[in-house]
């Protein structure tokens, strides 16, 4: 962040919100994805977390605990939505240097 006058830091913050506000745009285009650890379930989430889609395996009703879809859905789900959360602070980091902690 610049020091000076006031209206230099405006314009400064004014610009890198403009950079983080296309960048979350451009962010939201990609896609993402998590697998549970069973393999039975794949998610795909948008660079901001939306969900898209979800993928059950086939064999996992065959499987000997089929209780444990709901969690593997949970976990492939989080799994994605923490990969595009890295990415967006990977991209925030561009813009601003390290965000903090």
């Amino acid at each position: 962040m610049p020091g000076g006058r006031p209206t230099t830091e405006v314009h400064w913050y004014e610009r890198t919100a403009a950079e983080l506000t296309a960048m979350a745009a451009e962010l939201a285009d990609h896609r993402f994805v998590g697998i549970s650890r069973s393999g039975f379930v794949r998610a795909e989430v948008t660079g901001d977390g939306l969900l898209v889609d979800i993928t059950v395996h086939s064999d996992a009703m065959r499987q000997a605990h089929p209780q444990t879809i709901g969690p593997d859905t949970v976990e492939a789900v989080g799994l994605a939505r923490a990969s595009a959360g890295e990415e967006a602070r990977a991209w925030a980091d561009q813009v601003l240097g390290r965000v903090a902690e």
